[in-house]
Formats: structure tokens, sequence, C-alpha cells
């Protein structure tokens, strides 16, 4: 066994450790956490939608598509392990704001599946491209939270004539650019090491209680136990190959100096107590992309779409009209006659 993959296996037994004793401690907390009543009742959770498509993918796999509403389009990518229920919260309120919404689980996530060429910043970008262009989307908003975030740059970059063509305007939320310790070489084999030898998620996730505190970290100040529920539900659903080999492919990530190359409207969004993707990586990322904007909501976390959905709904709204985002000709010949 290499020196790597023995700190690795030590290390993954003392995070384990320390993720018991700390279940053990707040057992009685998050459990109370759990139960708290909600205002209205307990939320259920259905992703409500007009159309429905299963696109083939590049390389033989299939990515699951929804869209709901009429009008401008925004168009949304979830993060890792998640699914596009990430969205629900938009798809119920953005159409009532005049927007046809179009969310897609990314390759092996929800009801999509990953093709023969498995899972890469490429694979990622050219999904975005298959979607745009298999719908005939044009004059779109693209929404990208943390994977999704990562999918939205690799794409302006790696297929910048489909984004001029069918783009008006990026947001980028909760995302970075680069993946944590990429300057130091002994560090991202560590990590890859971990990634490789730590039991599934869904082992953590499984048990009500412990789930709840470890899917409690996407989220800021007080959030709802439905929000954090739906959370966990999500990633214990995501296939244990899917987060390892997705995991994988981020590890190398490292795209501070080329998404200089976007000049496309950028929107930025953060949490100020965001722990997975911390607001510097956001700061980076709107200073390095030419004319973007950084918005920073305080006190949020990672789930924005959940844990602030109204405010993150208007700030959507008004940059979509901000930057363009109107109906095709085709669409506006076809509504005035």
């Amino acid at each position: 066994m290499s020196r790597v993959a023995k700190v690795a296996g030590i290390a993954t037994g003392v995070v384990a450790g320390a993720v018991g004793a700390a279940y053990g401690l707040e057992r009685a907390v998050i459990a109370r956490g759990r139960r708290r009543r909600e205002p209205g009742g307990p939320t259920e959770f259905t992703v409500h939608y007009d159309e429905s498509w299963t696109l083939p993918s590049h390389d033989g796999g299939t990515i699951k598509v929804v869209s709901r509403g009429a009008g401008p389009t925004i168009v949304l990518m979830h993060g890792i392990t998640l699914s596009l229920r990430s969205w629900v919260l938009q798809l119920d309120a953005l159409p009532e704001l005049g927007f046809r919404v179009v969310a897609f689980d990314h390759r092996g996530h929800g009801d999509s599946v990953a093709g023969t060429t498995g899972h890469s910043l490429e694979n990622l970008a050219a999904d975005v491209a298959t979607v745009l262009e298999q719908l005939d989307l044009r004059d779109v908003l693209l929404v990208g939270h943390s994977m999704g975030g990562i999918a939205v740059e690799a794409f302006a970059l790696e297929h910048p004539d489909v984004a001029h063509e069918r783009v008006r305007g990026l947001v980028l939320l909760s995302t970075l650019a680069r993946a944590p310790f990429m300057g130091t070489f002994g560090a991202r084999k560590l990590i890859g090491a971990l990634s490789r030898q730590a039991p599934a998620v869904g082992v953590f996730m499984q048990p009500p209680n412990l789930g709840f505190l470890l899917a409690r970290l996407g989220y800021g100040r007080d959030p709802l136990p439905s929000h954090v529920e739906l959370n966990r539900q999500m990633i214990l659903d995501c296939d244990p190959e899917t987060v390892q080999l997705a995991l994988g492919a981020l590890l190398e990530l490292d795209l501070v100096d080329d998404i200089a190359a976007i000049d496309l409207p950028t929107l930025v969004i953060t949490g100020s107590a965001d722990l997975i993707a911390p607001p510097f990586e956001s700061r980076r990322i709107a200073q390095r992309i030419p004319g973007a904007r950084l918005e920073t909501f305080r006190g949020g976390g990672h789930m924005l779409m959940l844990e602030r959905a109204d405010e993150l709904n208007t700030l959507l709204a008004e940059f979509a009209l901000e930057v363009g985002v109107t109906p095709s000709p085709a669409r506006v010949a076809e509504d005035g006659r």
C-alpha cells in the first residue's frame, strides 16, 4: 500500500470517528431540529413541469430534461450528488414571473445516464451544448449551481460559438473555478485517495439524524428542516459510482486563468455562510471574468435556491431582463398571429 493510500485510510477513519462523535454529542439537538414545525406545515417537494425529454448525449448516455412555463428561457443546472429537484421552487415560481424554466439532470445524476466517456469537464460542457442545441433554445439565461456553475464555465470556454449564438447571460451560483488545494500536489493526491477509499456518502446519509447533520452543512442560518431533508434525499438517491467519478473529475479543476476569456454578461452569487464553495471563490471568479457582478446573500449557505428562494428568484428575473432574455423571433411571430 502506498504512503498516500495509508494516510488516506487513516484520515478516513479519523473523519468517520469525528463525525460519529459529533453525531453522538448533537443527536438530541439534531432530532429536535428535524421535528421543528414549519410555517404552513410540511412541504412536499414535487417537481411540476409541462414537458419532459430524454435526450441522447454525444457518447451514448441520456439527459433528462423538464420544462415549465412560457416566455424567455432560463436554464437551470444543479450541483454534484443532487438532481433537478434542487430547482423545485424555481420551477414553481419563475413561470409565474413570465419565464420558461428548463432544468436537467447532469450525467449519472437523477434520471440521466452517463455515456461511455464518463465524467469530465469536457462532458459537462458538451451536455450543456446538447440541451441547448437539441431543444433549439435561444436567447437564454444559463444558471449553474456548484458543479452546475462549473459546467457553465466549461461550456462558455469549450463551446464559445454555441454560447454566443444561444446565450444572453450567465449566472454562477455558489460555485468555484479551482479545486481546493489545486496548487498542492501532495494534498491533491491525498484528496484523490480519500475519494477512492471513503465509504459511499450514502452510508453516512442513511441514518436520518446523522444524515440531517451532514446535509445541514449545505445551509446557512436556520434552514427549514424540509429543505435539509430534501438535500439528504437527493444525496441518498445519487449512485455511489457517480459520487466517486464525478468528484474525481473535479479534483483537477483549474479554470481561474481561462475564465478571463468569458465575454458574456455574468452574475456571480454567493452566500456569506457557504462552507462548500466559500465566498472568496465567488469573489475570485467575479474578479477574473470581465464585467462580472457579484451579489452576496448575507447569512446564506450553499443551497440558496432553497433557503433564499424568493430573493434568488427576484434576482434571476431582474438579471434575465437586464441582459435581454426575450422570446425568439419565431415565438414572437407565433404569438402575434
